[in-house]
């Protein structure tokens, strides 16, 4: 019998964007699943922007495990847009998490306010 997950992800399409939502708690053990099912969400979308809004999810990867998520994603999600909006308490982990996508190509951006995000996608 499959564990039920901490996690809720719903997901819409708005202005062209792909909005993903994520929340609940994500334990450790549930990175690699939740990855799978944005993955799917994104693949079948035909959207080249995205938004990610994880300000209501509990639990982050680590520094180091960050880094090499990022170098493992596949080839597509480097031509999507990607809007991520989060807290102001995990700064620290935004501008990391930022600068090793930017550094591995891709597109990516933290917001903590939404609007601000939407505008952004918007204007690509």
């Amino acid at each position: 019998m499959e564990k039920n997950t901490d996690y809720q992800i719903s997901s819409s399409v708005n202005d062209g964007s792909l909005e993903i939502i994520i929340t609940g708690k994500l334990t450790k053990g549930e990175h690699d699943k939740m990855s799978k099912e944005v993955m799917a969400l994104i693949d079948a979308s035909s959207a080249k922007n995205m938004l990610l809004d994880v300000r209501n999810l509990m639990g982050r990867l680590s520094i180091s495990e960050t880094y090499e998520r990022v170098r493992n994603y596949p080839s597509h999600i480097y031509r999507t847009h990607i809007a991520v909006v989060d807290i102001p308490e995990n700064s620290d982990y935004q501008s990391f998490h930022e600068n090793t996508a930017v550094n591995a190509g891709m597109k990516l951006k933290f917001f903590t306010d939404i609007d601000a995000a939407r505008a952004w996608l918007k204007s690509k």
